[in-house]
């Protein structure tokens, strides 16, 4: 689809060295999809990413690893998801089940677990128990001291990714019989030393998408554990469990967008190629609006998963809001992307082979388990309407009047990175949030320059009815947070998660315009940027966001035919990199 930049150039090597996708290497779509056809673990592509070097990105610099960068982490996974979702949750799940450790664990946790990814191993997370789904509070699998003080860990995880291939798993147990959020406690459980009989895998659980992934589950039979097993201190898991999730969160909208990257593309290339009533399918006016807005939608979406990952080293203290905002947004709004595209595919995007082998549905399955994992869209936003008194109060006192707002400067893709803080983390922002903090600013400079000359009137009056929208919405939403009650989702109203996802969309508005004011007058220079110098752009992705928020517009005929031609122009092909070696069929 597009260049990445210099700065994402280990995204740019991975991807030269899948391959080509349409051939029949072993991340080719052909070999994907058979392997899917089969549910066979991809046991050889995840061996030929440890050989890549994969694993080094989700340890710590520090601690010998090349994890300093979460847009080159998340980069990288959006790379690996373009050839298989499959592949890339099978192998992500390591940072999962690892970031426990590097929050809260000791240096010797810490060195040994860096030692044992490094070489190739895997760790998983396991969560989630058959009765209890995501409520965290109410597990039962349990930890209790023996005679010779060495906690027994006792239950069933279920739904676990990698419980039986992984060698590592991070469980969360009750440590407090009563429970509550000081009643748990993380340990890290090595399957490979644990004494004989000390646990059962469970059997691989059928699933519609990622059909070859290891979803399966644990049973603990009162299994020893060392004092050293425990990250952090009794009583801490349920905190450093929540604050792995943050990071985690984002890295499954990056999983997302790459799934959206291969789906656009082949029905791109679909588009260009198919020959119809005299004419491409591309030619058809609504198809290509329709191509146009899932353009939009994926730039979108990578806009918002950029902004997220920056703020994890500029403002790590308010992830619980940035993190729930984009998991619950992203895989939203591209599952309706991927429904959009598969109007212009017409039939075949049922197929399960013929055109690209197939890719187009295994990509449509896959990726409507992204929403799922890692908090589905329900907890996500309840955990955003547990904050909606802070946040409302800090909107109150006035941190969304700034005029050179927080967001702006998290925006700036030339700004350096500080270093990411594990212990920077937060259970909440305490009422911050630098993007909707700078929303009131950045819509006044939209004002501005939508009455300027240098627009065309199309586009200005399309980035004044946006902007005047979103700050009515502003303003109302705002003022409605600070009076729902939260104290639990069955006294959590329906109105209350409507607002939730509204506050999503805001802050989703919010985080285009920043990255859009933050990079315009520089950005262009690499073709990953290029859009962030259009103003059509910027006019037609707020109003995409803007009729989720129910504002009933027509479309802007004259800003979808620009970007229309601009998209043929570019002959944007399937994947964001472009490597010498990868040929792509184009107009």
């Amino acid at each position: 689809m597009k260049l990445p930049s210099l700065k994402h150039a280990p995204a740019y090597d991975l991807e030269a060295a899948l391959g080509n996708p349409y051939s029949d290497g072993l991340f080719g779509y052909a070999q994907r999809t058979a392997e899917d056809e089969d549910e066979q673990y991809p046991l050889d592509a995840l061996r030929w990413l440890d050989g890549w070097g994969m694993q080094q990105h989700y340890v710590p610099l520090a601690l010998g690893g090349m994890l300093h960068d979460f847009e080159v982490l998340l980069s990288l996974v959006r790379t690996i998801s373009r050839r298989d979702v499959t592949v890339a949750v099978s192998h992500a799940v390591s940072f999962l089940g690892s970031a426990g450790v590097w929050i809260a664990g000791s240096e010797n946790q810490k060195s040994g677990l860096a030692a044992r990814l490094l070489r190739g191993q895997r760790v998983s997370l396991a969560l989630t128990e058959r009765d209890h789904g995501g409520d965290l509070l109410s597990y039962e699998t349990s930890a209790h001291f023996n005679k010779e003080d060495r906690h027994l860990l006792y239950g069933e995880k279920w739904l676990i990714n990698g419980a039986t291939q992984n060698a590592l798993v991070s469980v969360l147990a009750r440590t407090e019989p009563n429970g509550g959020p000081r009643g748990f406690s993380l340990f890290l459980f090595d399957k490979q030393t644990a004494r004989p009989g000390a646990f059962d895998c469970l059997r691989k659980v059928r699933t519609l998408g990622v059909r070859g992934s290891d979803i399966s589950g644990i049973r603990f039979h009162h299994a020893e554990l060392e004092q050293s097993a425990m990250i952090g201190a009794r009583g801490e898991g349920f905190e450093v469990v929540l604050k792995g999730l943050q990071l985690s969160r984002i890295l499954c909208a990056a999983i997302s967008l790459g799934a959206a990257d291969a789906a656009f593309a082949v029905t791109l290339d679909f588009a260009l190629t198919r020959d119809v009533y005299g004419g491409t399918v591309f030619e058809i006016p609504q198809c290509r609006r329709l191509l146009v807005e899932c353009w939009v939608d994926l730039l979108l979406c990578e806009s918002l998963v950029t902004a997220a990952a920056r703020s994890l080293h500029f403002v790590p203290q308010e992830a619980s809001v940035h993190s729930a905002v984009v998991k619950y947004l992203v895989p939203r709004m591209l599952e309706h992307t991927h429904k959009q595209l598969s109007i212009v595919l017409g039939a075949r995007y049922y197929l399960r082979d013929d055109h690209h082998s197939g890719i187009f549905q295994k990509m449509l399955r896959d990726s409507a388990l992204i929403s799922l994992f890692d908090g589905s869209s329900i907890v996500n936003l309840y955990s955003l309407t547990t904050q909606f008194k802070a946040l409302y109060r800090g909107w109150e006192h006035g941190l969304t009047r700034s005029s050179n707002g927080p967001g702006l400067s998290v925006c700036n893709l030339a700004a350096p990175l500080p270093e990411f803080t594990w212990n920077g983390l937060s259970l909440t922002s305490n009422g911050q949030n630098c993007f909707i903090d700078s929303l009131h600013s950045s819509l006044a400079a939209v004002r501005s320059l939508s009455d300027s000359c240098r627009l065309s009137p199309d586009t200005s009056d399309a980035l004044r009815q946006q902007a005047d929208f979103l700050a009515a919405t502003e303003n109302a939403l705002m003022l409605e947070l600070g009076s729902f009650d939260s104290s639990s989702p069955h006294k959590t109203s329906a109105k209350t998660f409507d607002k939730a996802g509204d506050y999503c969309v805001l802050q989703g508005a919010a985080m285009v315009l920043q990255m859009w004011l933050a990079n315009h007058d520089q950005a262009g220079r690499h073709l990953a940027d290029e859009h962030l110098a259009d103003e059509r752009w910027l006019a037609l992705a707020l109003g995409r966001l803007n009729c989720c928020l129910h504002l009933e517009t027509q479309p802007n005929e004259q800003l979808i035919h620009d970007l229309g031609e601009r998209l043929l122009r570019r002959h944007l092909e399937k994947l964001d990199a472009r490597p010498e070696n990868v040929t792509v069929a184009s107009a």
